[in-house]
């Protein structure tokens, strides 16, 4: 056995006595936290409301009663903050999708002291003009006390200086050190507790020692270790069961890691397919239930958005008609779901219709290839909303990656081995690259790895919320029309 002060080394151990934390203690501090300020919020609007509008004192307020209903949201918001909090700590969800759980826990508490205060014939003393204000308030308020919250827990955990979570890591003495090297636990919130070196608990016939596993489990469990890693062949079953079957009398998370250096492949979970488990690699991105409701949100938004914006494009038209000989909508090949091929639909803003197999691409506000109008169209991205036909046609959604020319797709794909993942999901209109500064030429590799990035993590991290945030940026921030050309 040796402790993590033999593995760390430099930087990593002086990280590492930073802070030490615990799980739960964390997830009490988010409870309690947020219950606090849940409650504060019930009784903010109401002391405002009741002291300057009504203009009565603490005596004359029913007090008792928007006490005890704040005491209730507060219980009941915080428990559904530690709730999210744990899951946040076990990675078990993205922040940004966790976010969604802040608007439902607040909105459930209300709902439920509500009924509560109904219930005992209290609820026409509290006052409909506070509650309500209160609620309106909290969603904001509690939103960006979560998200605060979880961004500086997060810049603290991969700068190394919090670790919350202890694991054990059982392997040969190389296997071991190589993961410990490679891994970087001190980065990801992990404390190495220690380590059993299989080399020197074997017994003659090569098989690991059984009371060595025993005990090296009952010195961690009892000193709170969470994990035991085990490093190893992925491929000896045999050899991993005999591990494991030692394990499974505690109540703590055994985990195997391949004994390699390549740490970009991830393994997402274990799947049954008929009477054998498998490990799964890769994850369809979406399931039956939600591809109905994206597309539902793109029929319901699309179909509006062309009824409103009808009498834009008739004047768009007309303009572009008058600009510059050539057709008003320009279409175009382009790569979408699954590198099926389709036409995108677009206001003409250039001299010049490109096929989408043989172009070169616009290179800044000044090209010559662009015309009077269509300088104005493509730079407030009123020359894209024809697509809106291509998302009702199925061809493409609201929110998504944005569809390149089949040449841009080559040439992007060739550069950067990821960019074709991109096309797991259906294109977009906008997309969280878009919002994020990401738009326009992609010249650099920067460029490229940026939008490709932020394409992934769209996609890995799907949800309506995201969607419907991501329209309301297109529409508000300043950052999406940044490199607008």
């Amino acid at each position: 056995m040796a402790h993590d002060e033999a593995i760390y080394t430099g930087t990593e151990r002086r990280q590492a006595r930073r802070i030490i934390a615990n799980n739960r203690a964390l997830c009490w501090a988010f409870g309690i936290g947020e219950g606090l300020l849940a409650a504060l919020l019930i009784l903010g609007p109401a002391l405002v409301y009741h002291g300057t509008f009504l203009h009565m004192d603490l005596a004359e307020m029913p007090l008792g009663f928007y006490l005890a209903y704040a005491g209730i949201v507060g219980l009941i918001h915080g428990g559904s903050s530690a709730v999210s909090a744990a899951r946040f700590l076990e990675r078990e969800r993205h922040p940004h999708l966790i976010l969604t759980e802040s608007v439902l826990g607040w909105t459930a508490a209300f709902a439920v002291a509500l009924f509560v205060a109904f219930l005992v014939g209290t609820a026409g003393d509290l006052s409909r003009v506070s509650l309500i204000s209160a609620y309106v308030i909290g969603l904001p308020t509690l939103l960006l006390a979560r998200s605060a919250g979880y961004a500086a827990l997060t810049v603290r955990i991969r700068a190394g200086r919090l670790q919350f979570q202890k694991v054990a890591v059982v392997g040969a003495r190389s296997d071991t050190v190589r993961f410990l090297l490679n891994g970087n636990l001190w980065k990801a919130g992990y404390r190495l507790a220690g380590t059993l070196y299989t080399d020197d608990a074997r017994e003659a016939d090569g098989r690991v020692n059984r009371p060595a596993i025993v005990e090296f489990a009952q010195q961690w469990v009892a000193r709170g270790a969470e994990f035991i890693v085990i490093v190893g062949d992925i491929g000896d079953i045999d050899g991993l069961e005999r591990i494991a079957n030692e394990l499974k009398r505690y109540a703590i998370n055994v985990v195997c890691v391949p004994a390699t250096d390549n740490v970009s492949f991830k393994f997402l979970d274990v799947v049954p397919i008929g009477p054998n488990n498998a490990v799964r690699f890769l994850k369809k991105p979406m399931g039956d239930g939600s591809v109905l409701l994206k597309r539902a949100l793109d029929l319901a938004v699309a179909g509006l958005g062309l009824l409103l914006v009808a009498p834009l494009l008739v004047v768009v038209a007309l303009l572009i008609k008058l600009d510059s000989p050539g057709p008003v909508i320009f279409r175009q090949e382009r790569r979408g779901f699954n590198g099926e091929t389709f036409h995108i639909w677009k206001f003409r803003s250039m001299r010049v219709t490109e096929s989408g197999r043989d172009m070169v691409q616009v290179r800044g506000a000044g090209d010559s290839r662009i015309t009077r109008i269509g300088a104005f169209i493509r730079r407030t991205s009123i020359d894209e909303l024809p697509q809106l036909i291509n998302v009702l046609r199925g061809e493409m959604s609201l929110v998504g990656p944005r569809p390149h020319a089949l040449v841009h797709d080559d040439e992007l794909g060739e550069q950067l081995a990821s960019y074709a993942h991109r096309q797991r999901i259906k294109p977009g209109i906008t997309g969280w690259a878009q919002v994020n500064g990401y738009r326009g030429e992609t010249s650099t590799f920067e460029q490229i790895e940026g939008r490709t990035r932020h394409d992934l993590f769209y996609i890995d991290n799907w949800s309506i919320f995201l969607d419907c945030w991501i329209i309301v940026l297109t529409v508000f921030s300043a950052k999406t029309r940044r490199n607008a050309v």
